[in-house]
């Protein structure tokens, strides 16, 4: 398969590389159908996350469709299509059991693209399949549902949630791209004192 293959700071590849195969009884192998470009792959590349070893499949987020399952995994059969979360969970340890996925202790956290190889490839071993990946609804579009792997939740829980934003609150964003769109979405389901409003500047 080609997928994007990371070498130290500057330097990826587009290359073909060996399919990702059925490691442990919980992995699905999904074939990617849409992918990102996270802020965090942008970083690895300037070298800012020395962990990242040479030769690994960078991405952390994709829609895409099951190929295969392990013998443990039970919510996913092939063909479903499914979004792969940012963050794997192993759906047992404390911290999953409390919601906080990204302390996971069983394995997961952010594991793809940095500690394994992730989804910016034809195709992508997905571990803990079963609290990893989320069924695509019918009808919905793989660019409607991608954003929902990383983007939206960062600006929920960095935004909202440490934000302490609650009921008749008035909130302020500053900066209205991908994060700060998404925050204005996750600040209006707590009934807000006030109407969402955009203001612009024209500079001369």
């Amino acid at each position: 398969m080609k997928a994007l293959v990371y070498h130290g700071p500057g330097a990826k590849g587009w290359e073909t590389v060996p399919d990702p195969e059925i490691q442990d009884d919980t992995d699905a192998v999904v074939q990617v159908d849409t992918v990102t470009i996270c802020g965090t792959d942008l970083h690895i590349l300037k070298g800012d996350t020395p962990e990242v070893t040479s030769g690994r499949i960078l991405g952390h987020e994709a829609v895409g469709t099951v190929v295969s399952i392990g013998s443990g995994v039970k919510t996913l059969t092939v063909g479903d299509r499914v979004l792969v979360s940012c963050v794997s969970a192993c759906g047992r340890c404390r911290f999953c059991r409390e919601g906080h996925f990204g302390q996971c202790l069983g394995g997961g956290g952010w594991i793809l693209g940095y500690m394994i190889d992730g989804t910016q490839a034809e195709y992508v071993r997905v571990p803990f399949a079963d609290t990893s990946t989320y069924k695509v609804p019918a009808g919905v579009s793989d660019e409607e549902i991608l954003m929902l792997a990383d983007i939206l939740p960062t600006s929920y829980e960095v935004g909202v949630l440490n934000g302490r934003v609650g009921p008749g609150d008035t909130v302020a964003i500053v900066g209205a791209g991908p994060i700060g769109l998404s925050a204005i979405l996750g600040a209006r389901m707590f009934s807000l004192a006030t109407s969402w409003r955009s203001t612009s500047r024209t500079r001369g």
